[in-house]
């Protein structure tokens, strides 16, 4: 089921997705490494990741919206793009939600940061293993007809031309 959203045939939402996830996981990662050195501008670089993947997780939601109310069929792949559309945004939930809180003094405020940027990068990955699940399971996103041996190699100049697709 070729993309809705796409940009020469490449469908734009898994285009976007690894910003997000770089980001947000990232502020995890560097929250953690802030809290084991005590260091304030590992902090620091910490939110600025979360405002990143915040601000990028919308961009990239865009077109995975557009898809899902026009691509993806009814069922299982409905019910699957469903579960992956909440998983991210409880994600989106959480990391926001640790923004409000790292307002908070204190080691409460720290731990609840933490944790909620822990639950986040959880849903986030529950979401990319069904985002991804949606592709190679379901071809949602996937031009049909394009055979594995086309994609590889000298073949495949031949088979975008076949399409009337540059290289």
């Amino acid at each position: 089921m070729k993309s809705t959203a796409n940009f020469a045939e490449h469908p734009i939402h898994p285009m976007l997705i690894p910003y997000p996830f770089a980001f947000l996981s990232g502020a995890l990662g560097f929250r953690l490494a802030a809290v084991a050195g005590g260091s304030e501008s590992l902090e620091q670089t910490a939110d600025h990741l979360r405002v990143a993947g915040l601000a990028s997780a919308v961009v990239a939601a865009i077109p995975g919206v557009v898809d899902y109310f026009t691509v993806v069929p009814a069922g299982a792949p409905r019910q699957k793009a469903t579960i992956h559309a909440l998983s991210n945004s409880g994600a989106l939930v959480c990391f926001t939600a640790a923004a409000l809180a790292a307002r908070q003094q204190g080691e409460n405020g720290r731990r609840r940061v933490l944790g909620l940027e822990a639950l986040g990068t959880v849903l986030l990955s529950v979401g990319g293993w069904l985002g991804g699940s949606l592709s190679y399971h379901h071809h949602i996103g996937v031009v049909e007809g394009t055979s594995a041996e086309e994609l590889r190699g000298s073949t495949t100049e031949a088979a975008l031309e076949s399409r009337n697709v540059g290289p």
